[in-house]
């Protein structure tokens, strides 16, 4: 008897739905897009290296250029504001000097930090900073340091 009670229960439940959605309101393209929007993924999760590489490409060539003293801003500064794990401070002269010396200048400091160098990962950790981007925050924090 409880079975037949829920089972009728479940047929006036789909009736009641049947009469209330007239089902075609999702035809409309409006109606739609709204759908779509609200069932989208909110991301995606890549792993392939060489695709990342491809999607850091993209997102450099998709923004302007940045100058050294952005560059500095947005990356440079969490490390070498404080000295943190060893990078030179800006405004340290001797330690930065006795880099410039050791490295061959600036194109030297470049390609070490294009590279990685001790706790510092490649291009400070934005693989979409492009060559130019990066020597121009080298010669911003010379600069800063009065070098």
């Amino acid at each position: 008897m409880v079975l037949g009670i829920l089972v009728a229960i479940a047929f006036v439940c789909a009736f009641a739905a049947r009469l209330l959605d007239s089902g075609n309101e999702h035809e409309e393209p409006q109606a739609q897009a709204r759908l779509e929007d609200r069932i989208k993924p909110v991301a995606t999760v890549v792993t392939d290296p060489s695709v990342l590489v491809k999607l850091a490409a993209a997102a450099q060539a998709a923004r302007p250029a940045m100058t050294g003293d952005q560059v500095y801003a947005k990356v440079c500064t969490g490390c070498h504001a404080a000295g943190v794990l060893g990078a030179p401070k800006v405004g340290d002269k001797a330690d930065w000097g006795a880099r410039l010396k050791s490295q061959g200048g600036v194109d030297g400091l470049l390609k070490k930090a294009i590279s990685g160098i001790n706790s510092m990962p490649p291009r400070g950790g934005d693989a979409s900073l492009s060559d130019d981007e990066m020597k121009g925050a080298i010669e911003h924090m010379l600069k800063q340091t009065g070098l």
